[in-house]
């Protein structure tokens, strides 16, 4: 079981009358809490390689202007084009990361959706 699993029990157990308003309210606090401090995570190591990406383009921006023989260009070409595609790849991976979290997002609501469900269908002693 998972943290945010337990916060969501705890949140559960805490109300134990269910106000609709109200444990709407609750879910969607935590739920986005934790969706987040994830995005958060993803955004600073995507900010960080897509920095260093380009800077890796200007540098092979610049060495490449400074190049003298066609050996020297070529290979301040590769390294702008390296460059220039780890920015790309950082794009689409920070794409699909965010989907990712917005799917888990989803789920995880739903299944404190449900968990809410069953512990209104169960008599009040358990």
């Amino acid at each position: 079981m998972d943290n945010l699993e337990q916060e969501l029990k705890k949140a559960l157990k805490k109300n134990g009358d269910f106000d609709t308003d109200k444990s709407e309210t609750l879910r969607k606090e935590i739920v986005q809490m934790w969706y987040s401090k994830n995005l958060r995570k993803t955004k600073i190591i995507f900010w960080i390689f897509y920095l260093c990406s380009i800077g890796m383009m200007i540098a092979g921006y610049i060495g490449l202007r400074t190049a003298d023989d066609t050996v020297g260009m070529l290979s301040w070409v590769l390294f702008f084009m390296i460059g220039f595609n780890s920015t790309i790849l950082m794009k689409l991976w920070y794409w699909v990361i965010d989907t990712k979290l917005s799917v888990l997002k989803e789920m995880k609501q739903l299944q404190l959706q449900m968990t809410e469900l069953n512990s209104k269908e169960l008599p009040a002693g358990n």
